[in-house]
């Protein structure tokens, strides 16, 4: 695993599967919520994460929590897309 970007902003890394019958019933946003509020408490800057950029459904689900693409590797449709998002004060800014 290597993500291309500094990890100053970024440095936890967050990784999440549901079965296909868990998905959009909430389970993923709850879990994502509650590890982010975790990582702020402890304070981290912010996380990053990799999707497939294949799975528009997954890309969608991590802009909406906040989640802001980084850096894209690969060619379409078999990229790899980095994405990463600050906690706290900074993450206004940005």
């Amino acid at each position: 695993y290597y993500c291309p970007e500094p990890y100053a902003l970024h440095p936890a890394h967050l990784h999440i599967d549901l079965l296909e019958r868990a998905q959009g019933r909430g389970y993923g946003r709850r879990m994502m919520e509650q590890v982010m509020e975790r990582l702020q408490e402890r304070g981290s800057p912010g996380a990053h994460l990799g999707v497939s950029g294949r799975n528009a459904r997954a890309v969608g689900f991590y802009e909406r929590l906040g989640f802001k693409e980084l850096i894209r590797v690969g060619s379409d449709p078999d990229s790899v897309i980095y994405m990463g998002r600050q906690f706290g004060p900074a993450a206004a800014g940005a």
